[in-house]
């Protein structure tokens, strides 16, 4: 129990302190994660619940906490479902917005060269919606390694996730003189990716922490017209709907309680 405190301390103080040697659009997270698996009714169904926070690595104020609650199932060795829910308190002011997250997402195992393999396609809804989009799909990949160095049997990985936006807002879409309007669409699209990279060791039995770091961008494609971010208003002074680029380091925490 003394070895679990002291990795907690010295992560939660790593994560701090590297991050606030990066530029303003880096944040860390904290999270924590207690699932429960019904061994004694059906050992394939997992109920997941979590919080996570983020905090602006120069102020260290806050600007989102995200809470979940999911049920997972495992079909077979290769094949798992999920379905969840996911509140979110955005802090843009005192008071904060919340928005409701819905989702369900389906998962497949295989081997790469040997290694663990992860891919998953998921689809959310948000209610109300966010400029951009109310719907996202996203599909992701992640490769664990195999570790002979590392204590606390700890697992590497590297991940990869691609973003498609539909039904946000509507954005007006002018010639480069700002007169003519060209089309007023939302911006339905592939408009983000994200590069991850971690650790997940094994403190004690069920007992697991992941430290991480995620690089984020948003662009736009040129497969559809129109449909783009980033652009100039009307009278071309401001930008609409920035790209936003960041990147996270954080440290999550999960325990798995089960039924006899």
């Amino acid at each position: 129990m003394k070895t679990t405190y002291t990795f907690f301390f010295i992560s939660f103080f790593v994560v701090k302190g590297i991050s606030q040697d990066f530029d303003a659009n880096f944040n860390h997270r904290y999270g924590f994660n207690l699932d429960y698996k019904f061994n004694k009714f059906n050992k394939n169904i997992k109920l997941q619940t979590g919080f996570i926070s983020a905090f602006d690595s120069r102020s260290y104020d806050p600007f989102f906490y995200q809470f979940k609650l999911g049920l997972d199932y495992r079909f077979n060795k290769r094949f798992s479902g999920k379905v969840f829910y996911k509140p979110i308190l955005l802090k843009r002011n005192i008071e904060g917005s919340w928005h409701d997250r819905f989702g369900a997402s389906v998962s497949y195992r295989s081997k790469l060269f040997g290694l663990p393999l992860k891919n998953t396609l998921t689809a959310e809804g948000f209610f109300p919606k966010f400029n951009k989009y109310q719907y996202r799909f996203i599909y992701s990949i992640r490769l664990n390694f195999k570790n002979n160095f590392l204590p606390l049997r700890a697992t590497p990985y590297l991940s990869y996730q691609l973003y498609y936006y539909l039904n946000g807002r509507p954005l007006d879409y002018y010639d480069d003189t700002g007169e003519v309007l060209l089309a007023s669409n939302p911006p339905n699209g592939l408009h983000r990716y994200r590069i991850g990279a971690g650790v997940r060791f094994r403190i004690k039995r069920r007992l697991y922490a992941t430290l991480y770091y995620v690089w984020q961008e948003e662009f736009n494609t040129t497969f559809q017209d129109y449909r783009q971010i980033n652009i100039l208003n009307k009278s071309q002074t401001s930008i609409r709907y920035p790209f936003n680029d960041y990147q996270v380091l954080g440290i999550s925490v999960s325990y798995t309680l089960s039924s006899k």
